[in-house]
């Protein structure tokens, strides 16, 4: 469970998700000499998760912790076999290289992110607040002029991380997560980035999820 485990060490990843959930709650919460439940633990104010797709032995869920002062939770994304109990990684589902998905969602996230600068610019109009944003976002050599507005003279931002993925019934789902205070939340973009199965090169795992949402349409 990347991050909710490095500090948890009694969970069983190849216990089902419900338990693993039930495990990290005890571990967090729980005062074993007292005998009681704290309000939380750790920062933690509470723990869920999204069932994303639960078709064809593929089980692949959100897995959120929320922790006072944040205005949104931590999120990671967890799949599985459930004919095996194994947390499954990108080379398990899909042929495309990380090089290439990387690159991929590169081009999302820029193109993303410069909307949504885009935005501000029309919205506040003001360089001090562009320059905050733009710092968030990590976005680099922008400028704003009266006769062309904003422009980007490139489209680099925060680098690509193709570790935190998940899956749909018709798509491979990216993110890219833009560490925000509640005091920036208006900013926040959407960090959910959707790559259709039709245009990747998926393994035999996930060709039976495909055709039965196929078969549905």
């Amino acid at each position: 469970m990347g991050y909710a485990t490095d500090y948890i060490s009694s969970v069983d990843t190849t216990a089902s998700p419900r338990r693993q959930l039930a495990q990290v709650a005890r571990e967090c919460c729980y005062d074993e000499d007292l005998k009681r439940w704290w309000t939380s633990g750790a920062g933690t104010s509470g723990i869920g998760y999204d069932v994303l797709l639960n078709q064809n032995d593929l089980l692949s869920v959100g897995y959120q912790m929320e922790y006072q002062g944040l205005t949104h939770p931590y999120t990671e994304h967890l799949t599985f076999d459930l004919r095996t109990g194994r947390r499954l990684t990108l080379a398990d589902l899909v042929a495309d290289s990380p090089a290439q998905l990387g690159c991929r969602l590169q081009a999302a996230m820029s193109n993303r992110l410069r909307d949504k600068l885009t935005g501000v610019a029309a919205g506040f109009g003001d360089s001090t607040q562009l320059a905050r944003v733009s710092e968030l976002y990590e976005l680099e050599d922008w400028n704003i002029t009266p006769q062309r507005g904003l422009h980007l003279d490139t489209a680099h931002g925060a680098e690509a991380d193709v570790t935190d993925f998940a899956l749909r019934p018709d798509a491979f789902r990216l993110f890219h997560h833009v560490g925000m205070s509640r005091y920036n939340f208006q900013f926040l973009p959407d960090e959910r980035y959707g790559f259709p199965f039709a245009r990747l090169q998926l393994r035999p795992l996930l060709q039976p999820v495909v055709q039965a949402n196929k078969g549905e349409k």
